[in-house]
């Protein structure tokens, strides 16, 4: 069958593929929001409505509703006008009943609801703009839950007919499948926020007692200090660690809770700076050691200077805690390559494994159990985010035995959009 040129389709055939065009076309739209005022002018001009609006309504809530209006130059004064009518009025009739409805100018103003309606206000005490006949279809998800509706009035000659009503009726389908995923991400964003204020919550009151215990474990060790045999002394050694290893990975996990949502703008970030702060912290770990810690001439990158300071602290104190026999020597340095920099992380310590080299980059995955060793296993899964935050990447080269280099690539200038 060969398809007609678009010349020759009917009135009803091309508005709707100029409604799939458009559809497309919308997901070049930087926000949701704005492809849902793209839409909306798209589908007015398919109805032939002085008024469309498209809104996003999550079960049904208009108190969270995304809404967009589109207005033609006889509504001028509205064009910026934005309440979202609470489901009580006439709304309410597609809310309730999840099916289409098509009024006549005499059925919409005869309608019980739309007195309601009718006397909205928006912020700057504009009432609802007067509406001559209704149009109005529900987006649903594929479970039946209201998440939207696709609403038009005041045609501009004539009632709205059964063809306009076809022609939403396939809007809302092809904007129901996006329109679901939109409320999936927002329940994932809820969910995502009431974990982390569990996650802060229960990491102040977990750290409360391990306090307490390491404090008097270490009083126990000062006051019966001399008066306890080895055995004693090495089980309350056992004690404070136990603890510090706790607190060590609640801190640890909140780090990498806070990475995604601690997003800031990027600014200029000297990383000789954030290379200082760095090992100002780990000084101590430094001079037990009797290791050294260096670094070349470093770039200025556009990032979250507190991220990267974390990212440098994690890859440095890595190198200084899994040395071999001889002191721990950690080496920074910075490399470009037109589009990115590259920042090297060289130790001497005791390597890796080739076949720990993947893993090793995803949260738990400790290669060493034993005291002498005690990692978290979050550490370098911290590492692997902050870089991804900045739109880069992280890698490592090591053998058993002859210490490890990991690198991490970040793009000269970052893009990075807020949410």
């Amino acid at each position: 069958m060969v398809a007609k040129p678009d010349g020759d389709e009917t009135p009803k055939r091309a508005a709707i593929v100029q409604l799939d065009r458009a559809w497309v076309e919308s997901y070049g739209s930087g926000t949701f929001q704005e492809a849902l005022y793209e839409l909306s002018l798209q589908a007015r001009l398919a109805v032939q409505a002085h008024q469309v609006a498209i809104s996003y309504v999550p079960d049904g809530d208009f108190q969270a509703a995304i809404h967009t209006h589109s207005f033609s130059e006889k509504y001028e004064k509205y064009n910026t006008y934005d309440v979202m009518p609470t489901g009580e009025g006439i709304w309410g009739v597609v809310v309730k009943s999840r099916r289409a409805v098509r009024m006549t100018d005499e059925e919409l103003h005869s309608h019980p609801q739309w007195k309601n309606f009718s006397d909205l206000l928006d912020d700057r005490g504009l009432e609802h703009p007067e509406m001559r006949g209704w149009l109005a279809v529900p987006i649903l998800r594929q479970d039946g839950g209201f998440v939207g509706v696709l609403q038009a009035s005041d045609k501009y000659e004539g009632e709205f007919s059964e063809d306009d009503l076809n022609e939403f009726t396939h809007l809302a389908n092809m904007i129901a499948p996006t329109f679901e995923l939109q409320y999936v991400n927002h329940q994932l964003e809820q969910s995502n926020v009431e974990l982390k204020q569990f996650a802060y919550v229960a990491s102040h009151d977990l750290q409360t007692p391990l306090r307490a215990i390491s404090g008097f474990a270490r009083f126990l060790q000062e006051d019966y200090q001399g008066k306890l045999d080895e055995k004693a002394d090495k089980h309350i050694e056992r004690i404070i660690q136990g603890c510090n290893r706790m607190q060590t990975m609640i801190n640890d996990l909140l780090t990498y809770s806070r990475v995604e949502s601690r997003a800031r703008p990027f600014q200029p970030t000297d990383l000789n700076e954030v290379f200082d702060d760095a090992v100002a912290i780990l000084a101590s770990s430094i001079e037990d050691s009797g290791g050294a810690v260096t670094c070349g001439e470093l770039p200025t990158v556009a990032s979250d200077p507190s991220h990267l300071a974390q990212l440098l602290q994690n890859l440095i104190g890595n190198g200084l805690k899994y040395c071999g026999d001889d002191p721990p020597h950690v080496h920074v340095s910075a490399e470009n390559s037109g589009n990115e920099w590259t920042i090297a992380v060289r130790d001497n310590g005791i390597g890796i494994d080739s076949k720990y080299h993947e893993r090793i980059f995803e949260i738990f995955r400790r290669l060493h159990t034993h005291d002498e060793i005690p990692g978290t296993g979050i550490g370098l899964a911290v590492c692997r985010r902050i870089v991804h935050r900045h739109g880069g990447r992280i890698w490592l080269e090591s053998e058993t035995g002859k210490g490890s280099t990991f690198y991490f690539a970040i793009p000269e200038r970052s893009n990075e959009q807020q949410e």
